[in-house]
C-alpha cells in the first residue's frame, strides 16, 4: 500500500486531518505578530559617555580613544564609530550577525571596566551602555499640550502617569518624554551676596543642608507607634526663598534676601511647539516617543497604546490635551490588508481560471479546496518558526498561490485520465498516484532548490529575505503533502465517471482550439520572416536594458506614510534666540501648506553648549484625501524653506519599510551614507569638506551634510598662575 492509498482508502481520516490543519492554521493566523518587515536583532551595542564641559576634540583623545582601544580586543567586532560632540559621545559597536547581542553585552562591560582607569577622573558617571536596533525607530508620537499648566508641570503628568502606564504595556520596551522637568532656579544676586559678606561656597553649602529627603524612622510610645515624615524637601521657589543661610548682626539672612528663587525647569532652553488647524500654535508643550520590543506585534502594540491614552484621559486634568503625531501601526496595517486583498484576488482568480478551463464545478471544488488548506497550513509552520505577517512574508504567499495548486491539477488531470478510460474512480485515483508521486514529489524539490539560496544568504538582507524564502519553501512542502493526500481522496470520492462534456466544456474546448490555431498561423509567419523577428527581439532586450537603467532603483520603497521628520540646521554658536525665530519662521511656512493637519518642532535638546540644531514632525492627510504623493510636498516645502536666510531645514518622509543594517546609519535618516577613515583627523577633515562641496555640485543630490561640528565659537581662558596662586587658586 503506497503513501497516498491510506489516505484514499480513509476519507474520514484523511478529512479530520486536514480540518485540524485548518482549525490550527486559522489559530497560527490570529497569533502571528503584525509588523512591516520580518524580526531582526541585529547585534549593534550603543556606549555613551558625558562629560560636560568637554570639547569634541577632548572627548576624542580623552573618553573615545581609551574605550576603543579596549573595544577593539572584543571577538566578533565588525566595525566602530564613535561620534563625539560638545560634552557627549556615542559609540557604536557593530558585530557580525551570528553573535547573540546579549552574549556580548558582558564582553562590553568588561572593555568598559578595563579602560575605567584611562579615561578622566572627573566623569560624572561611568560609561553606559545598551542594544540599539537601527532599524527599531518610535512606532509612537504623541504631543501633549496645555493653556493653564506650566512645562514642568506637563512633564510630571507625562513622565509620571502617562509613561508609567504606557511603559507597563506587553510590548512596549521604552516610553521617552521630551520636555523639561520642574525645577526651582535660585539667581543669586552679587552686590547682596557682598553686602551680607556670604561666598558662593556658603550659600550652596546651606542649599544643601536645608532642603533633605531622608527617612525619619519611627516614635515607639506606650500605647501607640508612629511613623516619623521629616518635611525637608523644598518644592517651590516660594519655600526656598523662606530659607535661612546665615544671620548677620543677629538677624537670619533668608535666601531670597540675596537671591531670586524662580519656579522653573530643569533645562530652559527646551522649546517645543505644537500647531493644528484651528487652534492657535501652543508653545506649552511635550512630546513622547513610543518604541516597541524586537519582535512585538506592532499593531497590537498600537491598539494597546491607543487604548491606554482613552483611559488616561478621564484620570488627567481636562487642562492637558494630547494628539497622536504618528501612529506606526496605520501604514503597516493599510499595507498588510492590501497585500490580503492581493492574496484574496489571487485565490479568486486562481479558481476562475481553473474553472474556465476544467468546465466542472466538481472537478474545480478540489484545487478549490486544496489552496485554502494549503495556506493555513503554511501559516502553522511560520508560527513554529517564529515568523510574522509582513510585507515580506505576504510576498511569499502571494508569489506561491500561483504554483500552489500546480499539484493538485496534476493529480486530478491524472486521474481523470484514467476515468475517462473506464476504470473506477478509487481505482483511478491509486494508480493515478502510483504513476506521478515521484513527478510531484520531483517538482516540488526543484521549486525549493530555486528558493533555496535565499535562506543561506548572509548580510542583513539575508536576515531579512530568509522569512520570504521559508514561506515559500513550506507552503510548496504543505501544497506537496496536501496533493498526495487530501487531492487523491477527494478526487476518488468527488468526480464522477466520466459523462459526456457539457456545454461550458464545449465552448472552452472550442475557444483552446481556435486559440491554438491562431498560434500555428502567428509561428508560422514568424518562421517565414525570422530577420524580422530577430529585430523585434533586439529592440525588446534593448528596451530592456533601457528601462533597467532609468528607473529607479531601491531596495525597498518607501511608501507614504504621510508623515514627515526633519532636522532645523543653523550655524554653529547660534543662540538659543536665534534658533526659537528661527524655529518660528520654519514653522510659519510649513503651517501655510493645506495638506499639513499637524506640525510640532523641537528646539534646544541637543546635549552640550551647541543649541544649533531642532527637530520637525509634520503631519500630512491621508494620502486618499490629498492629490500628490508625499515626496512632492517635501519637495515643495524644502524650496519653500530655502528662502531662511539664517539657516537650513532638511526634511524626510517616515518609511513604511525600513532596514538599517548596522551603526554606519546616519541618525539624521539620511538615504546614503559615506565613512571616510585616516590616520591623520585634520586630513580625513580637509577630505570629507572637499568630498562635500564636489557631491553638491553633482545633479540629484539635494542635501549633503557631514558630521563634522568644528565650528562652535570658542573663548580661550588664559590664566594668569602667578596671581592665581597668590590667591590660593588651582586651574582644577
Amino acid at each position: 500500500m503506497t503513501f497516498s492509498e491510506i489516505f484514499i482508502r480513509r476519507p474520514i481520516m484523511t478529512t479530520l486531518v486536514m480540518v485540524v490543519m485548518a482549525v490550527f492554521g486559522v489559530w497560527a493566523y490570529f497569533k502571528l505578530p503584525v509588523n512591516s518587515l520580518p524580526t531582526v536583532d541585529y547585534p549593534v551595542i550603543q556606549v555613551s559617555v558625558f562629560y560636560p564641559g568637554a570639547s569634541p576634540a577632548t572627548m576624542a583623545s580623552a573618553v573615545a580613544t581609551p574605550l576603543e582601544n579596549q573595544f577593539t580586543q572584543i571577538n566578533g567586532l565588525q566595525s566602530m564609530i564613535s561620534d563625539n560632540k560638545e560634552g557627549f559621545t556615542t559609540i557604536n559597536l557593530t558585530f557580525s550577525l551570528d553573535r547573540n547581542v546579549d552574549l556580548v553585552a558582558p564582553d562590553v562591560q568588561a572593555a568598559i571596566t578595563r579602560a575605567q582607569n584611562n579615561l578622566p577622573k572627573d566623569l560624572p558617571n561611568p560609561p553606559t551602555y545598551k542594544k540599539y536596533n537601527p532599524s527599531d525607530a518610535p512606532i509612537y508620537y504623541l504631543m501633549l499640550y496645555s493653556d493653564t499648566l506650566s512645562h514642568g508641570d506637563l512633564y510630571d503628568y507625562a513622565n509620571h502617569i502617562i509613561s508609567k502606564k504606557l511603559s507597563m504595556l506587553e510590548g512596549v520596551s521604552q516610553v521617552q518624554t521630551f520636555g523639561a522637568q520642574r525645577a526651582v532656579r535660585i539667581q543669586f544676586i552679587p552686590e547682596q551676596l557682598a553686602s551680607y559678606q556670604i561666598g558662593v561656597d556658603e550659600l550652596a553649602l546651606a542649599l544643601r543642608a536645608g532642603t533633605v529627603n531622608i527617612p525619619g524612622g519611627s516614635l515607639n510610645g506606650s500605647s501607640r507607634t508612629f511613623s516619623l515624615e521629616p518635611q525637608g524637601q523644598l518644592r517651590t521657589g516660594r519655600e526656598y526663598g523662606e530659607l535661612i543661610i546665615a544671620y548677620r548682626n543677629n538677624a537670619p539672612v533668608r535666601l531670597k534676601d540675596v537671591a531670586h528663587c524662580i519656579d522653573s525647569v530643569t533645562d530652559d532652553l527646551v522649546d517645543i511647539r505644537y500647531r493644528k488647524p484651528g487652534l492657535p500654535e501652543k508653545g506649552m508643550c511635550v512630546v513622547m516617543a513610543i518604541s516597541r520590543v524586537n519582535g512585538a506585534n506592532t499593531v497590537a502594540v498600537a491598539d494597546m497604546i491607543d487604548q491606554t491614552l482613552a483611559t488616561a484621559r478621564r484620570e488627567l486634568p481636562r487642562s492637558i490635551n494630547f494628539e497622536t503625531m504618528h501612529n506606526g501601526a496605520q501604514p503597516i496595517r493599510e499595507s498588510i490588508e492590501d497585500v490580503q486583498v492581493t492574496v484574496l484576488i489571487a485565490l479568486i482568480l486562481v479558481v476562475l481560471v481553473m474553472f474556465m478551463f476544467l468546465g466542472r464545478v466538481r472537478e474545480t471544488v478540489i484545487p478549490s479546496i486544496v489552496l485554502p488548506i494549503s495556506l493555513l497550513g503554511t501559516l502553522i509552520l511560520m508560527l513554529i518558526s517564529k515568523f510574522s505577517i509582513d510585507t515580506l512574508s505576504l510576498m511569499g504567499i502571494v508569489l506561491a498561490v500561483g504554483f500552489l495548486v500546480d499539484d493538485a491539477i496534476v493529480v486530478l488531470e491524472n486521474t481523470v485520465r484514467h476515468m475517462e478510460a473506464g476504470m473506477k474512480p478509487i481505482p483511478a485515483a491509486i494508480q493515478s498516484m502510483k504513476e506521478i508521486t515521484f513527478t510531484v514529489i520531483s517538482t516540488s524539490v526543484a521549486l525549493i532548490i530555486v528558493f533555496a539560496p535565499l535562506v543561506f544568504m548572509s548580510g542583513a538582507v539575508g536576515r531579512n529575505l530568509r522569512e520570504f524564502a521559508l514561506t515559500v519553501i513550506y507552503a510548496v512542502i504543505v501544497s506537496t503533502v496536501v496533493a498526495l493526500t487530501l487531492s487523491p481522496m477527494m478526487c476518488a470520492r468527488i468526480i464522477q465517471q466520466h459523462e459526456a462534456p457539457n456545454r461550458a466544456q464545449r465552448l472552452i474546448t472550442d475557444t483552446i482550439a481556435g486559440l491554438v490555431r491562431q498560434y500555428g498561423k502567428a509561428l508560422t509567419w514568424t518562421l517565414h520572416h525570422k530577420y524580422v523577428s530577430l529585430i523585434a527581439w533586439a529592440i525588446c532586450i534593448a528596451g530592456t536594458i533601457g528601462l533597467f537603467l532609468i528607473l529607479p532603483q531601491s531596495f525597498l520603497p518607501k511608501g507614504d506614510s504621510s508623515f514627515i521628520h526633519g532636522a532645523m540646521l543653523m550655524p554653529q554658536g547660534a543662540s538659543t534666540a536665534q534658533m526659537q525665530a528661527f524655529q518660528k519662521q520654519a514653522m510659519a511656512i510649513i503651517s501655510e501648506e493645506p495638506d499639513v493637519i499637524q506640525l510640532g518642532s523641537v528646539t534646544g535638546y541637543q546635549i552640550g553648549a551647541d543649541q544649533s540644531m531642532g527637530f520637525l514632525f509634520i503631519r500630512l492627510r491621508p494620502p486618499n484625501e490629498r492629490k500628490y504623493p508625499i515626496d512632492y510636498y517635501i519637495q515643495k516645502l524644502m524650496g519653500r524653506l530655502m528662502v531662511l536666510p539664517s539657516g537650513f531645514c532638511y526634511l524626510q518622509a517616515m518609511p513604511v519599510l525600513k532596514i538599517s543594517s548596522g551603526a554606519e546609519s546616519t541618525a539624521e535618516g539620511s538615504d546614503y551614507a559615506y565613512l571616510l577613515m585616516g590616520l591623520d583627523r585634520n586630513m580625513v577633515y580637509a577630505t570629507a569638506r572637499q568630498l562635500e562641496m564636489a557631491m553638491r555640485g553633482i545633479p540629484g543630490f539635494f542635501s549633503v551634510q557631514n558630521n563634522i561640528k568644528l565650528t562652535m565659537p570658542r573663548l580661550n581662558m588664559a590664566i594668569d598662575r602667578d596671581r592665581a596662586s597668590a590667591l590660593g587658586i588651582t586651574a582644577q
